[in-house]
């Protein structure tokens, strides 16, 4: 029965470091390196609506894919420090409105990009995404 109760401990503390923001961060800039180019796809609704990645991607007004080679670590450090910043939270579903997608990972922001959810795992940051994309021309480095 010990080695159970041990085992539990250990994955329980495995599961709850694997959920900051700091671990999500690192598994996004893990992921960046097995991937070269980065897509947004940015949607603009004012109903009450909850899409899935599919239909994110069908209603998005702007969609942009980066190019970024080797160095897509580098070209997402603000999204990435964005992500560090922000505080564990319970999910809420539906106003979607930014999906960023790189090989098979996939980040989607909700609430005028407050809300962070990657790997079914919610953060919340008081700036929005859309200000952090906006600052110092972020596309075009």
């Amino acid at each position: 029965m010990l080695h159970v109760a041990t085992l539990g401990f250990f994955l329980a503390s495995a599961l709850v470091a694997a959920q900051t923001p700091r671990a999500a961060a690192l598994a996004v800039d893990r992921a960046l390196g097995d991937t070269s180019s980065v897509s947004f796809y940015f949607v603009s609704r004012t109903e009450d609506y909850d899409f899935n990645e599919e239909q994110m991607k069908f209603e998005a007004s702007i969609y942009v894919t980066r190019k970024c080679g080797a160095g897509c670590a580098y070209f997402m450090r603000p999204v990435l420090a964005h992500l560090r910043a922000s505080k564990p939270v319970k999910c809420l579903a539906g106003q979607q409105d930014v999906l960023i997608t790189f090989g098979t990972e996939r980040i989607t922001y909700s609430y005028s990009g407050r809300m962070v959810r990657y790997r079914g795992q919610c953060y919340y940051n008081q700036v929005g995404i859309g200000d952090v994309l906006e600052h110092d021309a972020f596309f075009f480095h």
